[in-house]
């Protein structure tokens, strides 16, 4: 006999099949929005420095060439770490902070760019695929006329973005954008202690 329990329970059961079925069907949907924010430019600071060279030290261990694997197809368990050498294009972001940032007026100075550490990071849930950039590094400006040291800072910055399709390119991104942020940190500390000695 068909009472309108029955009917209301094979409903809730269609219902729940159509729900669950429309959400494996977005799930496995590409989204390829990238944020906005990693095309930002990082605000420039003004320092009072004439840079004459940059020199790029690297310090980590477990530096790897080539690009980050990503999995294909993630799962809870997925994990992926990876610090990429120093390329061409990421000692370009540097330098170009650098120079968006200096004045061209002051001292002529050496910088010494330090990468303490450095890493891209992808993990993965159930429902989402986390990319993380990690970057922690010193910079120490040197008098070039009495290679006395003028000023250093240490800074951190780690920036990350959750989706449901991580990809090289966003990844790259992120790496880059962080080490904007590091340098800018630094920049914004050197800056700091500037001002005070003035105020003093």
């Amino acid at each position: 006999m068909y009472t309108p329990t029955k009917r209301i329970i094979k409903r809730f059961v269609f219902l729940l099949f159509i729900a669950t079925v429309g959400s494996l069907i977005i799930s496995c949907v590409p989204v390829k929005r990238m944020p906005k924010i990693l095309d930002e430019d990082v605000p420039n600071v003004n320092l009072a420095y004439q840079v004459q060279h940059i020199e790029i030290v690297d310090n980590r261990r477990n530096v790897s060439a080539g690009e980050m694997k990503i999995p294909t197809f993630s799962t809870p368990k997925s994990y992926a770490k990876h610090s990429p050498a120093v390329t061409a294009e990421h000692r370009h972001e540097i330098e170009a902070f650098f120079k968006n940032n200096i004045k061209g007026s002051g001292p002529s100075v050496q910088a010494i760019v330090v990468l303490v550490d450095a890493y891209k990071e992808f993990s993965a849930t159930a429902m989402s695929e986390r990319e993380r950039g990690h970057v922690r590094m010193e910079v120490t400006l040197y008098d070039l006329a009495t290679d006395k040291r003028l000023i250093s800072c240490e800074s951190m910055a780690e920036f990350g973005v959750e989706s449901i399709d991580a990809d090289q390119e966003k990844m790259e991104k992120i790496y880059r954008y962080s080490l904007r942020q590091a340098v800018y940190k630094c920049f914004k500390s050197i800056a700091m202690s500037a001002d005070e000695g003035q105020d003093l």
